[in-house]
């Protein structure tokens, strides 16, 4: 937690309620280790994908198509592309995506995400980031330039548990990727091309608009 986990558990309570299937999901991702987008932060993002009405999104980090379906619900104009190196996991994304009634929108991708796109796929309103967290960056230069001015550019958990505001508790372990992610963020907040809040909530969202 990287606030007071009474206010953790109080928003959580003012979440609107979700869907059995998401509600599942949940579950699911609890009880298998499963790292899904917090539901504080889920909450913000639907929020912001109906204020921003995005037609196209790309998401690096699918897991079990959790978030994928929050977009898609919040979005529902938007085609989706979505990629993770996961096969199982993918394969229970794509049944979820069924089930949820919005594969018909979602181009579900194995892929390494560090590679890039495997097409020409055009260009996005809106790139959620949300994969292995030391390689933020490599992800930022390579998707930015597909997002469109104006667009968003949401990454998830850049305070990682509170460490990235203290990182000599971090540990041997977590210390790398921790400094990675405070680089990360000030290279968020420094580039000229991207104007960026930092919200305290779930693990920590940077929301970043970029400029034209």
């Amino acid at each position: 937690m990287i606030t007071n986990p009474l206010i953790d558990a109080y928003i959580a309570d003012l979440v609107p309620p979700r869907s059995a299937l998401l509600q599942r999901l949940e579950q699911e991702a609890e009880e298998e280790g499963i790292p899904i987008v917090q539901l504080a932060s889920a909450q913000v993002i639907r929020t912001l994908l109906m204020l921003h009405r995005p037609t196209s999104i790309l998401e690096i980090g699918t897991a079990i198509g959790y978030s994928t379906i929050w977009m898609a619900e919040a979005a529902p104009q938007a085609r989706i592309v979505t990629m993770d190196i996961d096969e199982q996991r993918l394969a229970r994304a794509r049944e979820n995506l069924r089930e949820a009634g919005c594969a018909d929108r979602v181009d579900v991708l194995l892929r390494d995400a560090t590679t890039g796109l495997p097409d020409e796929q055009g260009q996005f309103d809106c790139l959620f980031i949300d994969a292995a967290k030391g390689q933020y960056r490599t992800f930022l230069d390579l998707y930015l330039p597909l997002v469109r001015p104006g667009g968003l550019v949401i990454s998830d958990n850049v305070l990682f548990r509170g460490l990235v505001a203290a990182p000599d508790e971090a540990g041997k372990r977590l210390r790398p990727l921790v400094d990675k992610l405070r680089v990360y963020n000030q290279e968020l907040q420094e580039r000229a091309d991207l104007e960026t809040s930092f919200l305290p909530v779930g693990d920590g969202l940077a929301i970043s608009i970029k400029q034209g």
